[in-house]
């Protein structure tokens, strides 16, 4: 990564790499941390250092795990070269982010204004834009939002499409988030809005194509929120919904800070425009839009967006990223030869290729080894995967020491770590988690997408 300069008054970020949404990923994640998943042969965690290194503002990084993916995140942490001081911070096994923010304050770690992010996020948003209109509005929380590319007219969203979709809703200069509502939380997605929101802004816009990547910075004193609301687990479920209603009801039982209470040395968040906001009783939520065609901005929190997250680093589509760097170990006769792989895919060190096998679009991880004939199409392939002669695959994604034994054939599967698929197996549409036989029957589990 590229170092970047350090300043006085550092900000602290705080990563979630406890893995709480692991389970859309089962079963890449049966044994491997989410933060630790690689993407373009580049563990997770590293996409958000090095947005939060470019950003210049950031001083320590937080990195919240559990004890069973301690070991495996201080391996991950070990290969950073960075300018940046990270730290991994253990919290209870299922700790939410609101419980994860609620340990920190509670052992001193957050002195200031903070950064949250999600632990499968990759972004190139310039995050010094969002902390500068964070600063000049003098926010309580600023969101990062993302617009979604447009639906073809013809293609109409059904009420079944709106799963996982926020209703955001938003002022005429795209900068105040006036409303937040899971489209869950809705009755057929009819929404309330109060008449207090309406006056104070008549031409309020509503969408449902904004994503949230769960990235917010939050204003220091919402950390006394969570104090007042022990039952908030969620950040992004909980807390930032209501911040956000607060702007216009009752603001009475918010713990806003008095003018005593101020810090005396000031961070690099603060400002004049956020301290008079925070006196004044304000609660102030602010968004950071980036347009469809704008930066590059997703989370890799299901199995379609991990593999569109690989194939876009390979590709280059995500154009300030780069995949790993390729080995510099020479080619060998018979060994991953060039013509044998395209410049869309990636490979890992000591990879093995034998002769006639084809490689698009694929992430192959380092210590793997392809026999001959090999046919690999918008793959993933993690560390020390084996594929016999004459497999062929289309959109799989195969975990640690999986093994894949001669002419079989796999379909959008995914196959867990050390497991085994049988010699002529034909397998579709399902998740591995035990032996394949040559039948396609699973000896043991299997779980069908």
């Amino acid at each position: 990564l590229p170092r970047t300069a350090t300043a006085v008054g550092m900000l602290t970020a705080v990563v979630l790499a406890n893995g709480n949404d692991g389970d859309n990923l089962y079963p890449l994640t049966e044994d491997m941390p989410l933060a630790a998943l690689p993407v373009g042969n580049r563990p997770l965690l590293s996409y958000q250092l090095e947005m939060l290194q470019r950003a210049g503002s950031f001083g320590e990084v937080l990195v919240v795990t559990n004890d069973r993916h301690l070991s495996r995140l201080e391996a991950v942490v070990s290969e950073y070269r960075g300018p940046l001081r990270i730290e991994l911070v253990v919290v209870e096994e299922g700790a939410g982010s609101a419980d994860a923010l609620r340990t920190l304050r509670g052992r001193g770690r957050l002195a200031g204004d903070f950064a949250l992010i999600s632990g499968d996020t990759i972004s190139d948003v310039p995050f010094q834009k969002i902390a500068a209109m964070h600063q000049l509005h003098g926010a309580s929380v600023t969101v990062l939002l993302k617009q979604q590319p447009p639906r073809p007219a013809a293609d109409k969203k059904k009420a079944r499409d709106l799963d996982g979709t926020d209703f955001v809703g938003i002022d005429e200069s795209r900068q105040r988030l006036l409303y937040l509502e899971s489209a869950a939380d809705c009755d057929g997605g009819v929404i309330t809005v109060s008449e207090s929101m309406l006056r104070a802004h008549p031409h309020l816009e509503v969408h449902s194509d904004l994503a949230d990547p769960h990235v917010y910075l939050f204003a220091h004193w919402v950390l006394e929120v969570l104090d007042h609301k022990p039952h908030f687990s969620s950040a992004k479920f909980e807390l930032l919904p209501y911040l956000v209603r607060k702007q216009f009801l009752d603001q009475a039982n918010l713990p806003l800070p008095q003018a005593e209470a101020q810090p005396q040395q000031a961070t690099a968040m603060s400002s004049a425009a956020a301290t008079a906001a925070r006196l004044a009783g304000a609660v102030r939520c602010c968004c950071y839009v980036v347009p469809h065609d704008g930066h590059y901005c997703m989370r890799a929190c299901s199995i379609a967006a991990y593999m569109q997250a690989n194939l876009d680093i390979c590709k280059g589509g995500a154009a300030t990223f780069d995949k790993a760097a390729e080995p510099t170990e020479p080619l060998r006769e018979g060994n991953f030869a060039a013509s044998n792989i395209d410049q869309q895919s990636a490979r890992g060190g000591s990879v093995e290729l034998g002769p006639r096998s084809q490689v698009k679009k694929s992430a192959v991880g380092p210590h793997c080894r392809l026999g001959a004939g090999v046919r690999l199409t918008n793959c993933v392939l993690m560390e020390g995967v084996v594929v016999h002669d004459k497999v062929h695959m289309s959109n799989c994604i195969l975990c640690r020491g999986a093994e894949v034994h001669e002419g079989a054939t796999l379909k959008d599967v995914q196959v867990g770590s050390n497991v085994s698929v049988e010699a002529g197996a034909n397998v579709k549409s399902e998740a591995l988690t035990a032996e394949v036989d040559a039948e396609g029957s699973v000896v043991g589990s299997a779980e069908e997408d």
